[in-house]
């Protein structure tokens, strides 16, 4: 699976780091696409070379994928639209399996969120510097997957427990002196977004990193830090997003407009609960909810969006998945302990997967494939703690007495 590994963290490097966005002329490449089929014909051709199955998430996922062709050939508004939609997803199915497939170690794991780690500070540093402020809010420098004020808060809460991890395992005090800085850089874009939900699945990441490393860890400077940070960036950039927080719930003149939104989005929860309880089993389409939603808008609900656009059947797959991943993490720390390589990054990834469990009730990230690289991430933990827990298994069983030619 060499061959495969190295061109997964390929395309994450030009997934996460987007270079066709800010090197001039080699959009025409299409480099993800193209990295992405090298990727996938690396992985096919090393599957005769192991043994190891595919997880059962990845088997819900490719059963999820299936529904979705399915449901899009069904689609009352726009079949060629839908399918098109689900082709896209399925590069991401694709990509999931190598992953839980290629990366069988913990320095192959930690390359690939150290990847996408980097790359996500790295457009979030660029998107403070020359990124437009539009109606006071923080966009992105650069197109795709960060040029939206919400995607980028997204982007930057699930990858920030990432940094903090890498922050506390460094060696060495500069290099944990930059993970420390580029933690508090993005925590302070998140605020500049002036993003609701980016804020409030910020504010859960940082409260589960804060009891896993924090309390549990005994690093109590750590609550310390974060307490003095969070005042300071609120009072200094926290006036826009505290007027969208206010304007949730208040039709006053000067917040209006987050009133407005937030009243377009409870339209569209409604809208799309009415389109579930009409099309249950096989909903519009992939994609086709906006097309009839009477706005041209998603709903910006993950739940809601599989269950109008898939129908219920394809909620329930992802649930079932969803659950999966939480028991990967949960099982993997147990195996491994608190206090390990493996176990502090099962906590960041605990803390990534809350956020996202609370950001997906706002945010129409169904088909992301930031989300489902997560959820690989929690399978490769999983799979990790097994097999180190077998080796010592063995290994204790060989040296026990009488088992052993050393043995008196």
């Amino acid at each position: 699976m060499a061959g495969a590994y190295f061109w997964l963290g390929t395309f994450f490097v030009v997934y996460c780091s987007r270079p066709e966005d800010w090197i001039p002329g080699i959009r025409i490449l299409h480099l993800a696409k193209v990295v992405g089929i090298l990727t996938v014909l690396s992985f096919g051709l090393a599957l005769g070379s192991t043994e190891r199955r595919l997880p059962r998430e990845v088997v819900y996922l490719s059963l999820l994928l299936a529904w979705m062709f399915l449901s899009s050939a069904y689609s009352p508004v726009w079949k060629g639209g839908a399918i098109n939609r689900t082709i896209d997803f399925a590069k991401t199915v694709a990509i999931v399996a190598v992953m839980t497939m290629a990366v069988s170690t913990v320095a192959r794991l930690r390359r690939l969120i150290f990847i996408q780690a980097a790359s996500v500070g790295m457009i979030g540093i660029v998107s403070f510097y020359k990124g437009a402020l539009r109606r006071m809010r923080l966009e992105g420098a650069i197109g795709g997957i960060y040029s939206n004020p919400n995607d980028l808060a997204l982007a930057l809460v699930l990858t920030l427990p990432f940094c903090l991890f890498f922050m506390l395992t460094a060696r060495s005090l500069p290099r944990k002196m930059m993970w420390a800085v580029l933690s508090m850089v993005m925590g302070y874009i998140v605020i500049l977004t002036a993003s609701r939900a980016g804020f409030v699945a910020l504010a859960l990441a940082i409260a589960v990193c804060l009891w896993h490393f924090g309390i549990k860890g005994r690093r109590l400077y750590l609550l310390i830090i974060t307490m003095v940070l969070g005042t300071a960036f609120f009072l200094h950039a926290g006036k826009t997003l505290l007027a969208r927080l206010e304007g949730t719930f208040s039709s006053s003149e000067n917040v209006a407009s987050a009133y407005g939104s937030a009243q377009a989005r409870r339209e569209m929860l409604i809208k799309s609960l009415k389109v579930t309880a009409e099309h249950p089993f096989f909903g519009v389409g992939v994609g086709d909810f906006q097309i009839i939603s009477g706005a041209w808008s998603e709903t910006h609900n993950v739940y809601t969006k599989f269950s109008s656009e898939a129908g219920v059947p394809a909620l329930l797959l992802f649930l079932m998945i969803f659950k999966r991943c939480f028991s990967n993490v949960w099982k993997a720390r147990e195996r491994v302990g608190d206090d390990t390589e493996l176990g502090m990054m099962g906590a960041s990834l605990q803390a990534s997967m809350l956020a996202f469990a609370l950001a997906s009730f706002f945010f129409p990230v169904s088909y992301h494939f930031f989300v489902y690289a997560m959820f690989a991430y929690t399978t490769i933990v999983y799979q990790i703690s097994k097999t180190n827990r077998e080796a010592a298994t063995s290994a204790a069983t060989q040296l026990a007495p009488g088992r052993s030619g050393n043995t008196f």
